[in-house]
């Protein structure tokens, strides 16, 4: 029987809930409470327009919550209706005492992290639309658009906390397998190269068998230089020793000698900068390379690293054969890479910009803030 009392009485909470369900309309009932004001006044008090004010005052007074001030001979002061606002708090108390047995479940829309302060910028509607004979109806569209873009932006930050987090365990996984494939892999690749120079010696008197040797000491050789390239590729050690500007150096001269293009990169000397800093922009710098070796078919490239004001630029520019970047940005496979970038760059405030046509090159512009490393 308590059960049906509370479910009757929520459920006639539910439309003055809608009423008060905005962020906005419960400044006005707070500025209110302190005294009748004319919606001029509710509008410079809360930094809102007049047609806003004006939009959500006309809910609040058909909700009942507002009137007119009696005493007031404009009609345009509104006073808080006492009485109303008192049997809407005592009903809803009443819900709250009867539901509190138990414990209400954590709202998964629910976030206490600081990063998720959410600004609502919603467009005005015509004052037209507030004062027709469907100004409920509006006023219904615009707060269900009100609380679709809350969900979306807090599922946006969601998103963002999670991929902050998969890019996170990514490099550490990326740094263990590298330390695994110098520290083991390599030092085993390593001694077997020793064993085999001896046994080739020992063998100098046998041609077959010495040919036979010197092919498997090559082919080890081999091995071990692509295993150790494999550990530079996904943690460089430079990278976390010397730097940044260290690290882009050296990847970019093997990058010319490993592939077809002209390479170059130049910097102005910045010093350590902050490691999540330098891992994203070496990770870009890597990308972007990639993408040119395996896609644009360049004969130049050119990464250059400078400082503008309080933030890093970076710029890498080729004259490839260029992309549609909204095709590009669209596609679900070849759009990763830059998508990739965006991502690793807004984990530290940083912004990219791409530029490109088809027959006319790529420019990919980054913006970082200039985080000094406390090392």
């Amino acid at each position: 029987m308590a059960l049906d009392t509370t479910t009757e009485i929520a459920d006639n909470l539910v439309p003055a809930l809608r009423v008060v369900g905005n962020a906005r309309r419960l400044e006005i009932l707070r500025l209110l409470d302190a005294g009748a004001a004319t919606a001029a006044r509710i509008a410079e008090e809360l930094a809102l327009s007049r047609r806003t004010v004006d939009r959500h005052l006309a809910v609040l007074q058909e909700g009942g919550l507002v009137r007119p001030d009696l005493r007031s001979t404009n009609g345009r002061v509104f006073a808080l209706d006492r009485q109303r606002a008192a049997m809407l708090n005592a009903s809803f108390v009443s819900v709250l005492g009867r539901a509190g047995s138990a414990d209400p479940p954590a709202s998964a829309g629910t976030s206490s992290h600081p990063d998720e302060a959410l600004l609502m910028v919603l467009p005005e509607a015509p004052e037209a639309c507030t004062r027709c004979q469907n100004a409920s109806f509006v006023v219904q569209v615009l707060d269900r658009l009100d609380e679709s873009l809350v969900k979306a932006q807090r599922y946006q930050v969601r998103l963002r906390q999670m991929s902050s987090q998969v890019l996170t365990a990514q490099e550490e996984e990326r740094k263990r397998i590298a330390r695994e494939l110098h520290d083991d892999t390599a030092q085993a690749l390593t001694s077997v190269l020793v064993r085999l120079r001896l046994l080739e010696r020992s063998a100098a008197g046998d041609e077959r068998l010495s040919a036979g040797l010197t092919e498997l000491r090559d082919l080890t050789g081999e091995t071990l230089e692509g295993v150790r390239r494999m550990a530079i590729d996904l943690r460089p050690p430079m990278l976390d020793d010397l730097g940044l500007e260290a690290a882009l150096q050296a990847f970019v001269q093997d990058f010319s000698r490993r592939w077809p293009v002209k390479a170059k990169f130049t910097s102005g000397r910045l010093g350590r900068l902050s490691p999540d800093v330098e891992l994203v922009l070496y990770r870009i710098v890597q990308e972007a390379l990639s993408n040119v070796a395996k896609h644009a078919s360049a004969s130049r490239v050119e990464a250059r690293l400078t400082r503008r004001g309080r933030s890093l630029r970076l710029v890498i520019e080729d004259d490839g054969c260029g992309f549609d970047v909204e095709a590009t940005m669209g596609s679900r496979a070849s759009g990763l890479g830059l998508f990739g970038m965006e991502e690793r760059l807004a984990l530290i405030g940083g912004s990219v910009q791409v530029e490109s046509a088809v027959g006319r090159g790529t420019r990919i512009s980054v913006e970082a803030p200039l985080l000094r490393s406390r090392r």
